[in-house]
């Protein structure tokens, strides 16, 4: 029988956790979700048997208690688009511990760590698997995501933990590869690499990721496990990118990467004259030449799980969505 305490979800106002937040609200669970800014989770405020809580992962102790009597932690909150390393370790590391401290003082079933694919940083590697060695990668984001692992992984004997991979998330309500992608391709600031220099990108849909992450907060053998966690079907970084601005009856022609890495360098320092947090950086583009495919054989074999919602229908509903919310014309 499983249980009936609640789940606690970090992150819950963010692009992953306000989505998981929802489904396990649907699916009839107790849910604890942790927000740090209170004005952003009225949306949560309607969903049946959802506690909001207020916890900062930059000021541990306000995460204090958040985990007591709590079945499941879904550690989901992260800083994702920051170049400035201080408050991405404050909140990705320090954060990071602080959550599981009190995952383990409160004796909770199991912690769900949402990681990233980026942590195999420029991996040479043809197919990445979850043993694949970490290559460095000098970007605050994907560095204390692996040093948040890191963490994480030390206190399997304190509490049994799991660790999800996701990958490059695409569909309704996700920011950096929909929304985000849509408006710069809209706009003109961003173009694909030649495909003779470009790499591949490794998507997840949003909906195959939440049944992933519902399947591995139940399932036995997903205990003390590290999984990647993508539909396993890599894309082209240019075919996705023409894929997505034809959604705006766009066609967009490739640039070298030299040409790439000089643009977004110009672009990065007018925003930060600005006073603004970078869009894009010469090391962003890195990721987009990155040419491992990662594989998921391991939650498919352990878990059973398989994604199921196909990419063309994937694309089809992210499509529709962007349509509904404004980001795209009615066609």
């Amino acid at each position: 029988m499983e249980s009936q305490k609640p789940i606690l979800v970090t992150g819950a106002t963010g692009c992953i956790g306000s989505v998981l937040v929802k489904r396990l609200s649907q699916a009839g669970k107790s849910v604890r979700a942790v927000v740090r800014n209170p004005d952003r989770a009225a949306h949560l405020r309607s969903l049946p048997n959802v506690e909001i809580v207020l916890g900062d992962l930059d000021r541990p102790d306000s995460l204090r208690g958040c985990a007591e009597g709590c079945s499941l932690v879904y550690h989901c909150a992260a800083k994702l688009l920051s170049s400035n390393w201080e408050e991405s370790r404050a909140i990705n590391v320090t954060g990071t511990q602080a959550v599981v401290e009190e995952a383990v003082r409160a004796g909770v079933e199991r912690l769900i760590y949402t990681s990233t694919i980026g942590v195999y940083g420029l991996s040479k590697a043809e197919n990445i698997i979850e043993e694949t060695p970490w290559s460095k990668y000098n970007q605050p984001y994907f560095t204390t995501k692996q040093e948040a692992e890191r963490i994480v992984s030390q206190a399997v004997d304190r509490i049994p933990i799991t660790i999800a991979r996701v990958g490059d998330v695409i569909g309704p309500g996700q920011y950096t590869w929909t929304i985000d992608l849509v408006l710069k391709l809209k706009r003109g600031l961003l173009r694909p690499p030649l495909d003779s220099e470009g790499g591949f990108l490794n998507p997840v849909y949003i909906d195959n990721l939440l049944e992933a992450l519902l399947l591995i907060g139940v399932h036995p053998a997903a205990a003390g496990q590290i999984f990647n966690v993508v539909d396993g079907t890599p894309i082209r970084t240019g075919d996705l990118f023409r894929r997505m601005a034809q959604m705006d009856g766009k066609q967009i022609a490739p640039l070298p990467v030299f040409l790439m890495k000089g643009a977004s360098a110009i672009l990065m320092g007018f925003d930060l004259l600005r006073g603004r947090e970078p869009s894009m950086s010469p090391g962003g583009v890195g990721y987009l030449l990155r040419k491992g495919k990662i594989q998921p054989d391991k939650i498919r074999s352990l878990l059973g799980w398989a994604p199921a919602v196909p990419q063309e229908e994937a694309f089809r509903r992210t499509e529709e969505w962007l349509r509904q919310v404004g980001y795209l014309s009615s066609s």
